[in-house]
């Protein structure tokens, strides 16, 4: 697979099959991956591979929790306070295509939640990594965790995976590092879902639009 059949063919998948993923593959993909970019060599990524029972037993553990009224416990903001206009349009439309093709209605609190409690099911994927980094890293080891998370989701393609990278198991920090025993100066990033996706499901039907370049390009010569 050329890195651009990779990166076109890349897109969050939200329904997966319950067919095992090798963890070979897993390894070969973290490794490979841990060839990114990394400011000064650092390397700051942290992850933690789930699957099996382990992975049922956190999502089960995630979603208790939030029906027991856990707090909210993020550590960092996903999004800006205000959204200047361009921003709050693109993200606007991509919510309304995705909870359209689901048959949620605007105003469906109910169905909304639902949904995005699947979240914390990893979308029924058999492998949910972890990924965090130490709370005493810099913006730029931020970027360097970020290379290496599209690394892994460019690498799940060339071995006929999908993945969906979710910014959700930031909310319970707390609930995570109990169940995954994970050390206090560790902060979870993201989870990341990984199987092989049904292009046929309908939420995996959706392709997101990108911008032209003369939006966001600016040529000096």
């Amino acid at each position: 697979m050329k890195v651009s059949d990779a990166i076109n063919s890349r897109r969050s998948m939200r329904v997966f099959k319950p067919d095992p993923v090798p963890l070979e593959d897993i390894e070969w993909m973290l490794t490979t991956a841990s060839r990114a970019a990394s400011n000064g060599n650092l390397q700051p990524w942290k992850v933690h591979v789930t699957a099996g029972e382990t992975r049922r037993r956190l999502s089960a553990t995630i979603l208790a929790a939030i029906d027991a009224g856990e707090p909210d416990t993020r550590e960092y903001d996903v999004y800006p306070k205000v959204f200047p206009q361009v921003y709050d349009t693109r993200r606007k439309t991509v919510g309304k295509q995705l909870y359209t093709l689901l048959g949620v209605m605007r105003g469906d609190e109910a169905g909304m939640n639902r949904q995005f409690r699947k979240n914390y099911d990893f979308f029924g994927a058999p492998v949910g990594l972890i990924l965090c980094i130490d709370r005493g890293m810099g913006n730029g080891q931020w970027v360097d965790l970020g290379i290496f998370l599209d690394n892994l989701m460019l690498l799940a393609r060339e071995k006929g995976l999908h993945t969906c990278a979710q910014a959700a198991f930031g909310r319970y920090q707390r609930v995570i590092r109990r169940e995954l025993s994970l050390p206090e100066g560790q902060l979870v990033l993201c989870g990341l879902a990984v199987g092989y996706a049904d292009p046929d499901e309908v939420p995996n039907n959706l392709i997101t639009e990108r911008a032209p370049l003369q939006d966001w390009v600016v040529w000096h010569s």
